[in-house]
């Protein structure tokens, strides 16, 4: 029997388990993992793994998980502890699916071959289908997924075709380069850096049907594009201008609204190839963050959610070579930033008020890396 006052212990209790329940919890390391393409370090290519501490802001040495030529993009299953990955098997390209295990060890659970290497994979957020963008084969593909987070079926290929010819030599022909789901889940964009469009598609099950296109800016060559956190904004990345458009979004239409440049003319002078690379959202939703290579930085852009307005804050340099890709820690405090050319990843800080960047003097040793996943 209880004694009088022994509940009240006991709810105490059961507050403070909860407690440092919670604390032990934020202190737990986030898992990184890079997808490498070729290197200059001539250690093999595959899937990296590194943990990062963020109370500390420290990342710890990379290791390779998996070997797997082509395996520049990798992507997490949002709910199961399995990674896909693009890559070759004898010589020609699969996507792959791996399952995460102890020690973060993966392991093969199946693959399939597909028309030409993939530049983007994304999960939707139900688990039920993988989409991929093939810049070189001018298409996007959809398959399946089981219950268990593999393959249920065949690919299935969407084939792009013309071109803008904006920009001679990179728009005579289709270049998918990203897959979006929609907030509602109901549609996947394709940008395609050489119509000059996100090619808009309905997602009917497991499968895509052809929707439409969204215009973008002639000449801009449309790379990556994130969804802002209300889901009532798209930010497309133009790769060929290095800047960003803002697109107003309601029910699978987006209207522009206004296009920021990420760099001036006066930082990309002296530069013999400029292009971006990626693009962002901090999850307040208050600041949009895009990486330039070439001038090899990070421009860091503020977002009103009221009116729409992007502003750009600041620029600052990657401290490495070739910055393809970078993330954000789910926290919001940190940027972790991929050097491709220098084999590298760097650490900054994000200031929580200002959403700008601080170097962390921090860079650790990844071969060639191309992608960043964090969780």
């Amino acid at each position: 029997m209880l004694e009088p006052g022994d509940a009240v212990k006991i709810f105490l209790s059961l507050i403070l388990l909860a407690l440092i329940t919670s604390i032990a919890l934020a202190g737990e390391p986030y898992d990184v993992w890079f997808g490498t393409g070729g290197n200059n370090a001539n250690v093999p290519a595959g899937i990296y793994h590194a943990t990062f501490d963020a109370e500390k802001g420290e990342l710890s040495a990379s290791t390779l998980a998996m070997e797997l030529p082509g395996a520049g993009w990798v992507t997490l299953h949002p709910t199961l502890p399995v990674l896909y990955s693009a890559g070759y098997a004898a010589n020609k390209p699969v996507l792959a699916v791996f399952k995460i295990g102890d020690g973060e060890s993966l392991t093969k659970i199946s693959e399939t071959p597909i028309v030409a290497n993939s530049c983007f994979l994304g999960v939707d957020p139900t688990g039920k289908v993988l989409a991929s963008a093939q810049y070189g084969g001018g298409n996007a593909i959809s398959v399946a997924l089981n219950e268990d987070g593999s393959f249920a079926g065949e690919p299935t290929v969407y084939q792009h075709s013309g071109g803008s010819k904006v920009v001679k030599g990179r728009q005579n022909s289709p270049h998918p380069h990203y897959c979006g789901f929609s907030p509602d889940n109901k549609f996947v964009f394709v940008p395609d850096l050489g119509l000059d469009q996100m090619v808009r598609y309905r997602l009917d099950g497991n499968s895509l049907v052809a929707d439409g296109a969204v215009e973008c800016i002639a000449g801009g060559g449309p790379r990556h594009m994130k969804f802002h956190t209300s889901g009532k904004f798209a930010f497309l990345l133009n790769e060929l201008e290095l800047s960003v458009s803002v697109f107003e979004y309601a029910d699978g239409e987006m209207k522009l609204h206004s296009t920021v440049a990420a760099l001036d003319q006066v930082h990309k002078d002296g530069e013999v190839f400029n292009s971006s690379s990626e693009v962002r959202v901090h999850p307040s939703g208050k600041f949009i963050y895009t990486g330039n290579r070439g001038h090899d930085s990070i421009s860091v852009f503020s977002f009103d959610e009221q009116s729409g307005k992007l502003e750009r804050i600041q620029i600052v340099s990657v401290h490495g070579a070739w910055p393809r890709n970078f993330n954000l820690t789910p926290c919001g405090k940190w940027l972790i930033a991929a050097g491709q050319h220098t084999n590298s990843a760097t650490v900054f800080a994000v200031d929580e008020s200002t959403g700008q960047l601080k170097y962390q003097k921090q860079s650790v040793f990844v071969p060639g890396p191309i992608c960043v996943v964090i969780r």
